[in-house]
């Protein structure tokens, strides 16, 4: 079962993308009490294209400071893992990022079959916040050579 891993922030195009792109089993968010009112509008377009997925959800309490707390929330997501995880690094704030980034690191520590990929969406912000539900591009993030 493949597993998107992602953040979600005020630009909920990313996550929408994101689903799209990869098209996971489950979809396990970061997100803020800022940033949840979007959730459901990603979610919801999103299943219209793609619509076999659960969905989980976690919050940051400090989505802007609140790197410890999202160290500690990225090894509790291990345990939502699956066969196949792709991790999304693009999205939300610098602290949701990290939490994303940490959570690849345990995932690969693991011995977890982990992809780290990027959704970029190449348009001008201000075309970004007037149609948010546009697929951008996804690009893989090579895997760090140790």
């Amino acid at each position: 079962m493949t597993v998107l891993f992602s953040p979600l922030g005020l630009n909920y195009g990313i996550l929408y993308s994101a689903i799209l792109l990869v098209r996971p089993a489950r979809v396990v968010v970061v997100t803020s009490k800022q940033a949840i009112i979007h959730l459901h509008a990603a979610l919801d377009a999103a299943k219209f294209f793609h619509s076999k997925f659960e969905t989980e959800t976690h919050m940051l309490d400090d989505p802007f400071g609140g790197f410890e707390e999202g160290r500690l929330l990225s090894r509790l997501l291990v345990s939502s893992a699956g066969s196949g995880n792709v991790v999304n690094l693009t999205g939300g704030t610098a602290a949701m990022q990290d939490c994303m980034q940490s959570l690849s690191n345990y995932l690969r520590a693991g011995v977890k079959q982990v992809r780290e990929v990027a959704v970029i969406d190449k348009r001008d912000s201000a075309e970004q916040k007037r149609t948010p539900l546009v697929v951008g591009e996804l690009i893989e993030v090579p895997s760090p050579r140790l």
